[in-house]
């Protein structure tokens, strides 16, 4: 979930490692830097989109027809949604872009249903 909100503001990539041997205790774990390179956000309402974000992922293990349920009212509205936007009901939310997260929740609210 926080990629997908990321991915509003910016594109995230690795940036390179970050040694143990920085760290006081040193870790059992490796790390590394990352890079945002800066972006506009697609169109949309960001609040609809990021609450969209969070009602998919608090679902994540089901498809979004199920997952999304609560938010469209049922999951026959979820997946009318779902396929008005183009997006595969049968889908999970790990499998969107952010840009199709804001395509949903535009589709959503141009039906004049609450996000």
């Amino acid at each position: 979930m926080p990629s997908v909100k990321l991915a509003w503001y910016a594109a995230a990539r690795r940036a390179g490692p970050v040694p143990r041997a920085v760290f006081w205790p040193v870790p059992n774990v490796d790390s590394g830097l990352l890079a945002f390179d800066r972006r506009d956000p697609p169109p949309g309402d960001r609040t609809a989109v990021f609450r969209l974000v969070d009602a998919a992922f608090a679902q994540r293990r089901k498809a979004l027809r199920s997952g999304l349920a609560g938010w469209a009212g049922s999951p026959a509205a979820a997946e009318s949604a779902l396929r008005a936007a183009g997006i595969d009901p049968l889908a999970r939310a790990e499998t969107l872009a952010v840009t199709d997260f804001a395509r949903l929740a535009a589709t959503r609210a141009s039906a004049g249903s609450p996000s």
